[in-house]
């Protein structure tokens, strides 16, 4: 089997046709027709059957086709490490970070490589941690950013930090003083992102052992949109501490009682090597988390949030405590 049999086959089938093949690998039909007659009899299987629409893989083809475009990406990789060290410009990093930890941590990511390792090429997928893992699986991502739990034994989890869940609600909400229980806050028309999001799958197991009902009338994937809902739709909601934006105005943050940390890990495929620029990337990221969580403590986020009155005030000083712990 020869390199140039894989991408014939990965042509066939991006193109559809022998034909189409043909014209985009420069050359003539009956070469791409020799290169797959020689990988089926290789094989001892037939990897593709014609038809009136094209050319489509078979069963044993589409196990192939799969194994062939990752050797293609690690082919790539191959090139592009080695063109770092040659000190070419010519490293690409694919990373996807969940979008409760994106605000914070893709700038210092971007300044951090500007000056670590100016030649890599930063892809950064924002998204919902069931969707990143699937891409990592896929080969779509070297490696992603993603709330655990991660129950997948195909992923290489590495655990990366824990961070306070914090209530988010009105400004005008009459709560207890914090921690507020779960069962109070839980009365509240929540907006949640949707299962099987790890967060909102959290959150549910938790209630369910206190013989709490979530009441959730709506549901978000875009974290971003959960505290606008609460400062303006009269919702409320539960977030990880760095998430909440600090510009929101009219809302306010409290603690929930016996609320676990989040946790944040990042997941890479079991059987695919990472090349240097990935390697880069997760050094720098596994740097930033260890600067954050040993660092100086974030500023309170007063700015353009309303904080007054008890419970809020209980609620930075109970983020702090929770920061402490989540260490």
């Amino acid at each position: 089997m020869e390199l140039r049999h894989l991408e014939t086959l990965i042509a066939i089938a991006e193109e559809g046709s022998f034909t189409g093949a043909a014209d985009a690998l420069a050359t003539v039909q009956s070469n791409v027709s020799e290169q797959i007659r020689q990988l089926e009899a290789e094989l001892g299987v037939p990897v593709l059957v014609r038809g009136r629409k094209g050319a489509e893989p078979t069963e044993f083809g589409a196990l192939v086709l799969e194994r062939a475009r990752r050797i293609g990406r690690e082919i790539e990789a191959l090139r592009a490490d080695i063109a770092l060290v040659q000190g070419l410009e010519t490293g690409h990093a694919r990373l996807g970070v969940v979008g409760t930890a994106s605000r914070w941590l893709v700038p210092a990511l971007v300044e951090d490589l500007r000056d670590r390792a100016p030649g890599v090429r930063l892809r950064v997928n924002e998204g919902a941690s069931e969707r990143l893992f699937a891409e990592v699986l896929e080969g779509e991502l070297a490696q992603a950013v993603v709330t655990e739990p991660v129950n997948d034994r195909r992923l290489v989890v590495e655990h990366l930090l824990a961070e306070a869940l914090l209530g988010l609600v009105g400004a005008d909400v009459e709560l207890p003083p914090d921690p507020v229980p779960l069962a109070t806050f839980a009365r509240l028309p929540l907006v949640l992102p949707p299962e099987p999001n790890p967060l909102r799958l959290e959150l549910e197991a938790l209630a369910a052992s206190e013989g709490i009902a979530l009441s959730v009338p709506v549901e978000v994937e875009g974290i971003r949109l959960l505290g606008d809902l609460v400062a303006t739709g009269g919702f409320a909601s539960i977030l990880p501490e760095t998430a909440i934006p600090p510009e929101l105005r009219h809302v306010r943050i409290v603690r929930i009682a016996k609320m676990p940390p989040r946790r944040l890990a990042i997941v890479r495929a079991r059987d695919v090597q990472l090349s240097m620029a990935d390697q880069a990337v997760r050094d720098g990221v596994a740097r930033l988390v260890s600067s954050r969580m040993h660092g100086p403590e974030p500023t309170p986020p007063s700015a353009g949030v309303k904080t007054g009155g008890r419970a809020a005030k209980g609620a930075t000083r109970g983020a702090a405590k929770a920061r402490s712990r989540g260490r």
